[in-house]
C-alpha cells in the first residue's frame, strides 16, 4: 500500500502542474511514450497533442503504413497553431502519400518550428519531396535532411537558421543548393554529405556568415565537378572528397581551423606533370586560398598531391600556421624539410607515418626557419603496427626512425618536448643519447 500510495502523491504533483509545464516535461520523451499517457485521466486525454517536440519514427507502429498515417494526420491535420521547438520525423512507410506528406510539413511550417529533423528511410530508389512550405520557416533555427529530394524554390524565407545539415540529399540542380545556401542570412554551420547519384556539377558556398563548413562525398567516379568557397568569416572547414577537379577557395577567414583530404584527380589519374599548366594553376592557387590558416591536417593523399606539385612550384608561406598535422604515406617524407620550411612560425607538428621503412636514405640537411625560434612540441608517431622488438636481427644503417628523431632533436632549437609513439619507442634508448641543440627539450615515450 505505501507504494501505491507513494505514486498517487506523484501524479497528484504532477496533475496540479500547469498544462503548459506539464507538455514542457512530456517534449523530454519520445512522442510514443508521450501518448500513452493519454489513459492517465480525463485531463491527461489530450494533453499530448500540445506537448512542444515531437520525435515519430514510422517504424514504431505496424507495418501496414495505415495507423502511422492516422496518427500524423490527427497530431498535425488538427486546428493547433502552438508553436514547436522541434520536429523529428524517421520515415518509412510503402505506399508513401505524397499529399499526406506535404500536409505534415506544411502544418509544422505554420506551427513554426526552431529545429527540423527528416530522415526518409525508404528504399534508395524511393524518393522523398520536401514541400515548398520547407522554404519559408520564420523561426527554423537547426535544419536536418536525409535523402530527400529538394527543387529549386521559387524564393527563400529562412531569416533564422544557424545549422544545417544535407545528408544524401538530392537536388534538381546546382542553383538549388546554392539558393538554400546563400537565402540563409546568418547560417554558422554547414555539413554537405553528398549522395553517390547527385547531379551536382557545382557546388557554390556563398555566405557572409558561415563559421564552419564540412564537406564529403561519396561518388565512386569523378565527372569534373567543382566546389568553390566564398566565406570571409569561416573558422573551420573540412573537405573530405576524392573525386572533385576543383576547390576554388575565394576568401576563408583569417585565422581558420582546417582539415584537407582531396586529391583533384591527381592520383586517379595521372601524377602531375610539368606541362599541366592549368592543374598546376589550380593548385597553386588552392594552396594561396589557405595560406592563412592556423591549423591544418593533411591527409596522405594530399599530401601526395602537394609532394608532386612541390617538385614543380616552391609552396606559399603558411606565416599564419601554428599547428600541423601530417600523415606521410610511403616514402613520400622525402618533402618534410620543404614543408615544414613554409611553415615559418610553427608551434606545433605532429607528423603520422604508414609503413615507415627500417632504413631510409633521405637528405634532411635543410633545417626550416620554424626551427630556430618557434617550433616547441613535435609528435612522431607510426600507424604501421610494425614490433621492431619482436625482431631478432639488427638495424643496419641509421634507422628512419633513428633519422627523424635526430633532425628534430639536433637542430629545433626552441624545442620543448619530443613525443614518440608506436614503434618510435622500440628504439628509445638509442633516442635518449641523442644530443639536444635545445637544453629544455625532453623525450616523451608513449606506446
Amino acid at each position: 500500500m505505501d507504494g501505491e500510495s507513494s505514486n498517487q502523491t506523484i501524479f497528484d504533483r504532477l496533475s496540479n502542474l500547469p498544462d503548459s509545464l506539464l507538455c514542457k516535461i512530456l517534449s523530454d520523451f519520445p512522442t510514443k511514450e508521450s501518448v500513452r499517457t493519454n489513459v492517465l485521466s480525463k485531463r491527461w486525454r489530450n494533453l499530448w497533442l500540445n506537448v512542444p517536440s515531437l520525435d515519430l519514427d514510422s517504424r514504431n507502429f505496424p507495418d501496414d503504413g495505415d495507423v502511422f498515417m492516422s496518427f500524423m494526420d490527427r497530431i498535425l491535420g488538427s486546428e493547433n497553431e502552438q508553436h514547436l521547438e522541434r520536429f523529428k520525423l524517421k520515415y518509412e512507410v510503402y505506399g508513401h502519400d505524397e499529399s499526406r506528406f506535404d500536409s505534415w510539413i506544411d502544418a509544422v511550417t505554420r506551427r513554426r518550428v526552431l529545429h527540423l529533423d527528416v530522415r526518409n528511410e525508404l528504399w534508395d530508389d524511393e524518393l522523398l519531396k520536401m514541400p515548398p512550405s520547407l522554404y519559408s520557416c520564420e523561426r527554423l533555427v537547426n535544419l536536418n535532411l536525409y535523402r530527400v529530394f529538394l527543387d529549386h524554390p521559387e524564393s527563400v524565407s529562412l531569416p533564422c537558421v544557424k545549422f544545417m545539415h544535407l545528408d544524401m540529399v538530392l537536388y534538381d540542380g546546382d542553383a538549388t543548393l546554392e539558393t538554400l545556401i546563400s537565402s540563409c542570412p546568418v547560417l554558422e554551420e554547414l555539413t554537405i554529405s553528398r549522395d553517390a547519384n547527385d547531379s551536382l556539377e557545382a557546388v557554390c558556398v556563398r555566405s557572409q556568415s558561415l563559421k564552419s563548413f564540412k564537406i564529403d562525398c561519396e561518388r565512386y567516379e569523378i565527372d569534373g565537378h567543382v566546389v568553390a568557397i566564398d566565406a570571409p568569416r569561416l573558422e573551420y572547414m573540412t573537405l573530405s572528397d576524392h573525386t572533385c577537379e576543383d576547390y576554388m577557395i575565394h576568401s576563408i577567414g583569417p585565422s581558420a581551423v582546417v582539415d584537407i583530404d582531396v586529391i583533384f584527380n591527381v592520383e586517379y589519374c595521372e601524377p602531375l606533370e610539368a606541362d599541366d599548366f592549368s592543374k598546376i594553376t589550380m593548385l597553386r592557387k588552392f594552396f594561396t586560398g589557405l595560406s592563412t590558416v592556423i591549423e591544418m591536417t593533411i591527409s596522405a593523399d594530399t599530401l601526395n598531391v602537394i609532394h608532386y606539385y612541390s617538385e614543380m612550384e616552391q609552396l606559399p608561406k603558411f606565416s599564419n600556421l601554428s599547428y600541423l598535422e601530417v600523415c606521410f604515406q610511403d616514402t613520400k617524407w622525402e618533402m618534410l624539410p620543404a614543408l615544414l620550411e613554409s611553415c615559418p612560425n610553427l608551434y606545433s607538428v605532429l607528423l603520422e607515418f604508414e609503413l615507415l621503412p627500417e632504413t631510409e636514405q633521405i637528405d634532411l640537411s635543410l633545417v626550416p626557419q620554424c626551427f630556430q625560434s618557434s617550433l616547441e612540441f613535435v609528435q612522431l608517431k607510426t600507424i604501421d603496427g610494425e614490433d621492431m622488438r619482436e625482431k631478432e636481427r639488427p638495424p643496419r644503417g641509421t634507422s628512419s626512425k633513428m633519422k627523424l628523431a635526430k633532425y628534430f632533436l639536433e637542430n629545433a632549437a626552441a624545442l620543448q618536448k619530443l613525443f614518440l609513439r608506436q614503434s618510435f619507442c622500440t628504439i628509445s634508448n638509442q633516442i635518449n643519447s641523442i644530443p639536444r641543440r635545445s637544453m629544455e627539450c625532453e623525450v616523451v615515450m608513449d606506446d
